[in-house]
């Protein structure tokens, strides 16, 4: 197939015109430049919204759980246990419902599973939960989007054998 280009192998930990380290996940997807390009705005808003840094990592490992991706998974649980304290993450997040967590933590896992697991069973009943748990239009935005942002960088890397 001719408009694919081959995959360079990057050696290095940097990201010809980004600054620092780069993750593997980001310099993998940064072979091709135009959707890396593309991509990085996406993911600098996501880390940048007013979601609780502690929240945001609870979901984004929750998904990663949920879609089985182990590279993300292992790396947000670990940043997650540093923020929380709690010592085992993915059985906390797998049994969230009889957990100790808020119940707006809890109505939140509650969404992203649906999300993740069917999206057609979110209907207004599983926004109007997150209302109910305190959040308005905005972060409930802000909810979805880390949700499904996690779900398509899932989708990335497992497709990129991370």
């Amino acid at each position: 197939m001719p408009w694919i280009k081959p995959v360079k192998q990057q050696h290095t930990k940097e990201i010809k015109g980004e600054e620092g380290p780069s993750s593997l996940f980001d310099r993998l997807i940064a072979n091709e430049p135009d959707l890396y390009t593309a991509f990085r705005p996406l993911q600098k808003a996501v880390k940048e919204t007013n979601l609780p840094e502690d929240l945001r990592e609870a979901v984004i490992t929750f998904v990663s759980m949920k879609n089985g991706c182990r590279y993300c998974t292992e790396s947000h649980a670990a940043l997650l246990k540093e923020l929380t304290g709690v010592e085992h993450v993915e059985e906390w997040l797998e049994d969230f419902e009889a957990s100790s967590m808020s119940e707006q933590w809890k109505a939140v896992l509650e969404y992203a599973g649906r999300l993740t697991a069917k999206p057609v069973q979110v209907d207004k009943e599983s926004v109007d939960r997150l209302k109910e748990a305190g959040f308005d239009a905005r972060e409930i935005a802000v909810i979805n989007h880390t949700v499904a942002y996690t779900s398509y960088t899932n989708q990335l890397s497992m497709g990129l054998g991370l």
